[in-house]
């Protein structure tokens, strides 16, 4: 019989000692984030939640198609801006930071800024995007610059202006494009929502865990009603029994509260809980007057 490697490491993975970087309170089995290294610490569920957000900004094929016009927008003004570039005034270097470029628009010389602040930083400059768009998608960049003000929407529309030239008056590739889009998170979603159900093996957490500095030291948290700050259990990464509404036959939706918060639950306690609330309380109230 063939080793199923796969499943071996998938449930080996359940007994790692450090539990998800987002809800801290389960050991994640990576079914859904193995592939994705930023998420591989977080656990199925929190992974699912997020792509449920993504979702959201593609689940409406006229808001995403709005957005995919004004990306190919800006991306075009981006070009026009680096093709005006003359050269930085100190080092003449044509090469811009490419963070500034996209997120504010703003040229920056990449080569200056390295020597200035250091760190890691991405150049790029419009005969390196002149290179790229002619090596991967066969087109002259200045020409489509000014003689069509536009650009391709991916490399398919490249090939088939190539093709004809009066591609562009028919041009539907954008919207295409959009409905493959929308298309993609929806079946994604649909998927990973039916292989949480049926193959998710993260493991959670029997008791409540306290917030963390990070995946080893464990510290402390606050009541979800006062938001106090309260201490964990030693290093085991839990909440102490006196803060779990659960350890009070509680069934409510708080998980971590105070124990001047549980008094407005008194009532709802079987008797030898009030019993033992009520001495947590007055130790409490002693430790409040020291």
């Amino acid at each position: 019989m063939e080793w199923n490697w796969k499943k071996y490491n998938r449930e080996k993975t359940l007994f790692r000692s450090y539990y998800c970087v987002g809800c801290k309170q389960t050991k994640p089995c990576r079914l859904l984030t193995d592939w994705d290294s930023e998420w591989k610490n977080y656990c199925c569920w929190c992974y699912y939640e997020r792509e449920k957000e993504r979702a959201k900004e593609y689940n409406s094929y006229e808001r995403t198609l709005a957005s995919q016009q004004k990306e190919r927008k800006e991306k075009f003004q981006q070009l026009e801006l680096l093709r005006s570039y003359l050269g930085c005034h100190d080092c003449k270097s044509l090469e811009v930071d490419a963070y500034s470029l996209y997120e504010s628009s703003k040229l920056v010389c990449q080569p200056c800024r390295m020597k200035k602040e250091g760190g890691a930083s991405s150049p790029v400059s419009f005969l390196e995007r002149q290179k790229w768009y002619g090596k991967y998608w066969k087109i002259d960049l200045e020409e489509w610059l000014d003689k069509y003000r536009c650009l391709p929407v991916n490399a398919d529309c490249a090939r088939e202006w190539l093709k004809d030239k009066k591609h562009l008056k028919s041009c539907v590739c954008l919207a295409r494009e959009t409905w493959e889009l929308v298309e993609l998170f929806t079946n994604s979603l649909q998927k990973n929502k039916k292989r949480l159900e049926k193959e998710c093996q993260c493991k959670v957490s029997e008791k409540v865990r306290v917030s963390s500095y990070d995946n080893a030291n464990y510290g402390y948290t606050y009541c979800e009603i006062c938001q106090e700050r309260i201490t964990g259990a030693g290093k085991m990464g839990v909440i102490k029994n006196r803060n779990d509404p659960r350890f009070w036959g509680l069934e409510i939706k708080e998980k971590i509260l105070c124990l001047v918060c549980l008094t407005n639950y008194q009532e709802k306690m079987p008797a030898n809980k009030k019993y033992t609330l009520n001495k947590y309380l007055k130790r409490y109230e002693k430790k409040q007057d020291f």
